[in-house]
């Protein structure tokens, strides 16, 4: 959403694409697509969910699972892929978003490496902020994107793009990006005490002092990209 803050809280992006496999796998094998009731949220204002419908589930025939398994063509995904390039939007009607429209014709563009971010890494990597031995390739490279916010994450994929380097304004996000991107123990860390610390003392002291360790980090690599 536009305006959002960079920092994704207790949201992880690779636990998004996660999901999205379990359940993928759950359709494939249960050959079973359930769903449960709609619930009154605020997107529903814009046709996003349906409130008050009741939970329920349907079978997969042959070709739903022939589609799921990229063997036969799935109509309606070419349709929304088109749609979100064209409209900045998916379903109708739903409010356009400019910022949806712009990221998925940038993701279209299927760049091969992100040199900006590719720079970057190689720098942190140098100073030991990223493991030796750990190899990025150019998924790693755009999955660190996906822990900006969005104006960051569309400028740093329009300067891979366009050849353009970053500024300074976007490298120390980008640096920190690719320094959570590589220490997954950390960040799960972080996410688990987010969520005790509301309810815990331990978890709020514990979340504090992760904060304080936080901004020593993101100092250290303000210094190396500045």
């Amino acid at each position: 959403m536009s305006g959002m803050s960079p920092d994704r809280h207790d949201a992880d992006p690779r636990e998004d694409a996660a999901l999205v496999a379990r359940t993928w796998e759950a359709m494939v094998t249960t050959r079973t697509l359930a769903w449960g009731a709609g619930k009154p949220f605020w997107t529903h204002r814009d046709g996003d969910t349906r409130p008050g419908t009741a939970d329920g589930s349907a079978e997969l025939g042959s070709k739903h699972i022939a589609e799921l398994t990229g063997e036969q063509p799935q109509v309606e995904a070419a349709e929304w892929a088109a749609r979100i390039r064209e409209e900045g939007r998916v379903m109708r009607p739903t409010t356009p978003s400019i910022n949806g429209l712009l990221l998925a014709n940038l993701a279209a563009a299927y760049i091969p490496v992100p040199e900006p971010v590719r720079i970057t890494a190689d720098v942190l990597q140098a100073a030991g902020e990223i493991p030796s031995d750990r190899v990025l390739q150019a998924e790693d490279l755009y999955m660190a994107c996906q822990h900006l916010g969005t104006q960051q994450n569309l400028d740093v994929r329009h300067g891979s793009a366009t050849g353009k380097k970053l500024t300074k304004p976007l490298r120390e996000p980008v640096a920190w990006a690719l320094w959570q991107l590589t220490h997954p123990e950390w960040t799960a860390v972080q996410r688990h005490w987010r969520k005790e610390a509301p309810t815990t003392a331990i978890g709020h002291i514990r979340l504090q002092e992760l904060k304080t360790e936080r901004e020593h980090i993101r100092g250290r690599l303000a210094a190396l990209v500045d």
